[in-house]
């Protein structure tokens, strides 16, 4: 383990050039900016190298950390930083938005756009935090579809107290540990920090952007047409997601639960209407074997995307094997 640490009788000049040269390596080029107290306190220990870099802070002061276009163009590393809080918190703030992660929290970043990260100190003048620096081939396997996740995400949940239960581990006997015995741990926590943003383990490693997820979710809705019951919640603990993870996935493809929902049923009812085998089936029956409440409302939504009402439709086009 790589520990530096400085007191106040130390040079808080030379320490805080230890400190930033360690971010640096982590980060690649950016700005440190620091307020120092009248009697400093830090320190930054490397806990693990490989195949995650793990670092645990602990300070008395605030502090924050850019990075801007300028040092992206000089050094683009495209690594990912989750920062996981323990007391205080992290202000982070970039170009399409900015959240605050409180202790018990965690937060993503992207190496790769512009942002400011500004380290906070709890009511007692203390700030303590975890640096997980993620390669992007790691996490596009184990957190697929999290590449533009902006929010902070809790930690209290069973999936997030296995997350904390692993950096303590990790921090504790991370010098200790081989390269295999690492790569096993370090599967078992990106796992469970998945779980905690909504992305099921057992999902992860077969999937790997947002939409290979809107896939499942597609096909999910599609094989449950018939249910009138098919809300947003029930959907997302189907696929394994929360409902917050579902929202993230439709807004990054610019659609929305209901147009996923009617695009899919329409096309189901009118192939009913019209197949040789349903073709005598009434109106509310095919209303009801597509999902829909009643048949009036089928009946409205059908003639606003196909021109016509069913029974009109299903005269014109006559019968189809």
């Amino acid at each position: 383990m790589q520990v530096l640490a400085y007191c106040s009788r130390n040079s808080p000049v030379d320490a805080w050039r230890s400190v930033d040269a360690t971010i640096m390596r982590e980060l690649s080029s950016g700005r440190l900016e620091i307020e120092p107290a009248i009697s400093p306190e830090a320190s930054f220990s490397k806990a693990l190298g490989s195949p995650i870099s793990l670092t645990h802070l602990n300070i008395d002061m605030p502090l924050s950390y850019r990075r801007t276009w300028q040092d992206i163009r000089c050094n683009k590393v495209g690594v990912k930083v989750i920062w996981v809080i323990r007391r205080g918190s992290v202000q982070i703030l970039r170009s399409r938005g900015s959240c605050a992660v409180d202790a018990g929290n965690a937060g993503i970043l992207d190496s790769n756009a512009p942002f400011q990260a500004k380290l906070l100190l709890d009511q007692c003048g203390v700030h303590e935090s975890l640096q997980i620096v993620i390669p992007p081939d790691l996490f596009a396997t184990h957190l697929p579809g999290a590449e533009r996740f902006d929010e902070a995400f809790s930690l209290n949940s069973t999936a997030g107290h296995l997350t904390q239960s692993l950096l303590a581990l990790l921090i504790e006997k991370g010098e200790l540990l081989n390269r295999k015995t690492a790569a096993s741990l370090t599967d078992v926590l990106l796992g469970a920090i998945g779980e905690s943003i909504g992305i099921q383990p057992d999902t992860c490693r077969r999937q790997g952007l947002v939409d290979r997820r809107l896939v499942d979710i597609e096909e999910f809705i599609e094989m449950n047409l018939a249910d009138p019951n098919l809300s947003y919640a029930k959907v997302a603990e189907s696929c394994g997601i929360s409902t917050r993870y579902l929202r993230h996935i439709l807004k990054a493809n610019g659609k929305s639960y209901s147009e996923l929902l009617w695009r899919s049923r329409l096309p189901k009812a009118r192939d009913l209407l019209i197949s040789s085998a349903t073709r005598n089936y009434s109106i509310r029956e095919v209303a009801f074997m597509s999902g829909f409440k009643s048949a009036a409302h089928f009946s409205r939504r059908f003639k606003a995307t196909y021109g016509r009402p069913p029974r009109k439709y299903r005269d014109t086009h006559g019968n189809r094997a």
